[in-house]
């Protein structure tokens, strides 16, 4: 509040709000003063941790670079050993391992495997079938006329075979020969597979035959078999 002598033309409630805003206007400027105070205060703090954490990093790196330990505690031989041990990384880490390059293989004869594997199955069901025609090769030799009677006739071929013979041609009586012995194992081979297949026939119908007799058979229970010899007993009294 304004206190004294008033001017002329002024009075007390003129002069107030003036004086209300120079003091709010102080009080502004103070408080801004005290903000910044606080910013710069908080930068310093700032720089001096940063400072501090700068220099304790290079005091460390300095002790490990430095062949004797400052470091309270530690002796000179085991601060050695950790110089050591961190050289021994620091090479390890800068080493390059060299990686192992794998061979690829080409697989050579596969084509040739699958053909022999296709050819040893073709073979094995050959003598499979074969087999199953050998148990029945001489099967009718029993109804051939014996030996001692009167032989059979001569084929053309056999003919053929003793005119070669005669003229000296060796050559064409082997041929020949090779023929005749073919003809005679395709009919052996033919006689076989007849029989073969009459004994599958005759199997086939005995299997039928049986399944029949088994389904006509009555599935007798024990109730119903126990009537049945019931009645028959009945019958006999």
């Amino acid at each position: 509040m304004y206190s004294g002598l008033l001017p002329k033309g002024f009075t007390e409630e003129d002069l107030s709000p003036d004086d209300d805003e120079d003091e709010a206007e102080e009080q502004r400027e103070g408080e801004q003063c005290e903000s910044s105070a606080e910013k710069l205060s908080s930068v310093g703090e700032n720089t001096v941790s940063v400072k501090e954490t700068q220099s304790t990093h290079t005091a460390c790196e300095s002790d490990n670079e430095s062949p004797t330990c400052s470091m309270p505690g530690i002796s000179q031989e085991m601060w050695q050993k950790f110089q050591d041990l961190r050289e021994k990384n620091e090479k390890i880490k800068t080493m390059k391992v060299p990686q192992k390059r794998k061979r690829r293989r080409h697989k050579k004869g596969t084509n040739s495997e699958e053909t022999t594997e296709t050819s040893r199955e073709h073979q094995e069901e050959h003598e499979q079938h074969w087999n199953e025609l050998k148990q029945h090769f001489g099967v009718n030799d029993r109804f051939h006329p014996p030996a001692c009677s009167k032989p059979p006739p001569k084929s053309g071929l056999e003919k053929s075979i003793e005119g070669a013979i005669a003229e000296g041609d060796i050559a064409k009586a082997e041929e020949m020969s090779d023929r005749l012995a073919t003809r005679e194992l395709a009919v052996k081979i033919a006689q076989a597979a007849d029989c073969r297949d009459f004994v599958q026939h005759k199997q086939e119908e005995e299997a039928l035959r049986a399944a029949q007799k088994r389904k006509n058979q009555i599935s007798w229970g024990f109730e119903a078999k126990r009537r049945w010899e019931t009645k028959s007993n009945m019958g006999f009294m």
